[in-house]
């Protein structure tokens, strides 16, 4: 029973967070938390998208929409830099960096406002995330 109860905690507190990072974040910036997701692992550097859909979560199914979304909104190009024309390289255009560092910084501020309740114990709260990440069967 505790075990559900953790559980049932863990996924309202994530709802919780996403949903105040999207209305109070995203939707701002002009794109959708999907969208934040793949900027997430496309900010390093430019990437190809069929190799980071484990990465991407349940953004992986509609990552086509997603890109087009973005690449409509001037945020990332696509190109083909193979003779296989399946592939696409996706890379942040420079407004995509700009918006992104801006949108960094207001999530950083929501984030820290959420967990402000949890005080010192928060670096124990991580940890114990971590631990349960790093023991995840597939």
């Amino acid at each position: 029973m505790l075990a559900l109860r953790a559980s049932f905690n863990l996924v309202r507190l994530s709802t919780m967070l996403v949903h105040r990072l999207e209305s109070q974040v995203h939707r701002e910036a002009g794109w959708s938390m999907a969208g934040f997701r793949v900027f997430c692992v496309w900010v390093a550097a430019e990437m190809e998208p069929r190799g980071d859909r484990p990465l991407l979560g349940p953004v992986a199914s509609g990552l086509s929409s997603v890109l087009n979304t973005l690449e409509r909104d001037g945020l990332v190009e696509r190109h083909r830099e193979s003779a296989d024309r399946r592939l696409v390289t996706v890379r942040l255009t420079a407004t995509g960096e700009e918006r992104l560092a801006a949108a960094y910084g207001r999530e950083n501020d929501v984030e820290t406002a959420f967990f402000a309740r949890l005080g010192p114990d928060l670096e124990q709260f991580v940890e114990l995330m971590r631990r349960l990440l790093r023991g995840r069967t597939e």
